[in-house]
């Protein structure tokens, strides 16, 4: 066989090979092609399902090898809008840029310098890096201002490392500090006694600046940090407190009027105020009538003593927030106050895990979406509301029975996965969020983002093995070390019976409605799919015949939880069904577009 003939008779091998469902041609070379060719490797005598294949990235062979070339010249924000568009992304915060070079940047250096006031510094628009290192150290008196400091919101780069560091009486202020680059303040006035710093309208009405304090006030003596109107009508600001006042004596931290009228910030309090002595933080009116925040206090005042926070008027008449508090309060004598929490809120989620203590008060909070896992204080896990049918008993699961189902429609953007090869190509961590939101210009979804990574970053729990993805290869892939190669995915076919009271059908149990293993699949917010996989093991799994006005409407898929032992008193599922952790089994149904591996029979 010559060389023209063999190739021809390997290009249809390789059609016929990757044709899809229902035999339609698909070009050998693509992503889909591509895909259909891995997952016949990886379960042989399967098909893939029409539901998730229709996820699949509709990039053809010659897109997908542009595209791969662009992230690794690091050119693809040139080309986003054909990107987004041919890619089926969602794309949020498209700018076109403007033609012509790019100024070069402007490197500034303050070392070893003290005692000055910054007025009016930097151009308007200017780019490059300032650098204030060893900034007025060992100083007696430190009275340094900041005013009007990156004037029209420029895009500079701000380092503040060793600031204030190790003096006696600092007083650093930054008033109407506009900067939309990256501001970072590192040992910031740690070692010091009676650090007094004010930021005042820092960061107002800019867009997608990153804001980073790291070890901010450690080991200081009678801390007092401002911060007034911070970041208010901003866009997209991300900031984080990270080591902040910890180990310090005699603490007050205000966050007045705090991302005011804010759209999409992130904020991430990280070991904030641990093992202080007299903690006080106040946090008025912070993120008020803000859009999709996203607020995460994790290890807040960590073994600190006589830690006080009061939160007053907290996401009131936010719309989308997202507020959670991960071991907060574990403490000595610490007293909390939520006055207005979310008062007046609209899709607002909080959750309150491992919270610790019993000097907690909530006074008229927004309810509907608030969660308290191991939460301490039981008189108020008792009254969080939820959803009728969130959670039901394995009983309910019997033909004829009328029970309610909650709202399982999907409520995400429609998006596809990228191929792997050019997921893989994009960084997917928090360290480096700020990377992945400039290279898909992404600021109006940065919280969303931040949210899922966070998710995909903590650790499993006991029995749990995780694993986000970002291909349906990836997808495949977790499922069948799992599983192994008798995995098979299902979902709910449709909403029909959302929100409704429904009877029950025609009920069969995989495994022969024995206990089995499970993968679930969960779909977060991100530019393109990304799925929370998680293996579920002592779990029943059933086919469910949803039915309407005696007619079936929907095939609907129902997962058991037998063994709750490892669940938090004060969650939900109890809050909905009564008794306690390790008592109950746990039923709920599958939500469209998330899915349920199973291995068949």
């Amino acid at each position: 066989m010559d060389r023209l003939s063999f190739f021809l008779t390997l290009l249809l091998l390789l059609a016929s090979n990757a044709a899809g469902e229902g035999g339609e041609s698909v070009n050998p070379f693509s992503p889909k092609a591509s895909l259909l060719r891995y997952w016949r490797r990886t379960f042989p005598n399967a098909e893939l399902p029409p539901f998730l294949l229709g996820k699949a990235s509709p990039l053809n062979a010659t897109q997908a090898a542009a595209y791969a070339r662009y992230i690794d010249a690091h050119t693809l924000q040139e080309h986003l809008p054909s990107f987004c568009a041919s890619a089926n992304l969602y794309c949020t915060s498209l700018k076109k840029k403007k033609k012509g070079s790019a100024p070069a940047p402007v490197p500034d250096t303050f070392t070893e310098y003290s005692g000055r006031d910054f007025v009016k510094y930097t151009k308007p628009g200017a780019i490059g890096s300032s650098d204030f290192t060893n900034y007025s150290v060992s100083s007696n008196v430190a009275k340094d201002t900041f005013t009007t400091y990156g004037g029209d919101h420029d895009q500079r780069s701000q380092q503040f490392t060793r600031y204030e560091s190790d003096g006696n009486v600092g007083a650093g202020r930054f008033s109407k500090y506009d900067t939309e680059g990256i501001g970072g303040f590192n040992n910031y006035g740690d070692n010091g006694n009676v650090d007094q710093h004010r930021f005042t309208r820092y960061g107002d009405d800019t867009n997608g600046g990153l804001q980073s304090f790291t070890s901010y006030s450690e080991n200081a003596n009678v801390v007092g940090n401002d911060f007034k109107s911070y970041g208010s009508v901003a866009n997209g600001i991300l900031s984080q407190f990270t080591g902040y006042s910890t180990s310090s004596n005699v603490i007050r931290n205000a966050f007045t009027s705090y991302n005011k009228e804010g759209n999409g910030p992130l904020d991430q309090f990280t070991s904030y105020a641990d093992s202080g002595n007299v903690v006080r933080n106040e946090f008025q009116s912070y993120e008020a009538d803000a859009n999709a925040g996203l607020e995460q206090f994790q290890t807040y005042s960590e073994l600190a003593n006589m830690p006080e926070s009061v939160f007053r008027s907290y996401g009131k008449g936010d719309n989308g927030a997202s507020l959670s508090f991960d071991t907060y309060g574990n403490a000595s004598n610490p007293l909390a106050e939520f006055t207005e929490y979310g008062k007046d809120g609209n899709a607002i989620t909080a959750s309150f895990t491992m919270y610790s203590k019993d000097n907690t008060t909530f006074t008229e909070y927004h309810r509907t979406g608030t969660t308290f896992n191991d939460y301490r204080n039981t008189t108020v896990s008792a009254t969080a509301l939820v959803e009728p049918g969130k959670f039901f008993r394995e009983a309910s699961l019997v033909s004829g029975q009328h029970i309610p189902v909650p709202d399982i429609t999907d409520k995400m953007p429609p998006r596809s996965f990228l191929p792997r090869s050019i997921a893989d190509k994009l960084p997917f961590s928090s360290r480096r969020l700020p990377e992945l939101i400039q290279t898909l210009n992404a600021s109006g979804l940065q919280v969303a983002m931040g949210r899922t990574l966070a998710d995909c970053e903590r650790p499993a729990v006991k029995s749990e093995t995780k694993r986000c993805v970002t291909s349906i290869e990836g997808m495949a892939e977790f499922a069948a070390s799992i599983l192994g190669e008798k995995a098979w995915v299902s979902t709910t076919a449709n909403t029909a019976g959302s929100g409704r009271m429904v009877e029950v059908g025609k009920v069969q149990g995989r495994n022969g409605g024995g206990v089995t293993r499970a993968v679930s699949c969960h779909q977060s917010l991100f530019p393109y799919l990304v799925y929370y996989c998680h293996a579920l093991p002592l779990v029943k799994v059933y086919d469910v015949e949803v039915m309407l006005e005696g007619k079936k409407a929907n095939q609907a898929v129902a997962i058991c939880h037998l063994d709750t032992t490892q669940w938090s008193a004060g969650h939900a599922a109890f809050r909905a069904l009564g008794h306690r952790p390790g008592e109950i089994e746990v039923c709920h149904f599958i939500f469209q577009n998330d899915f349920i591996w199973v291995a068949r029979d």
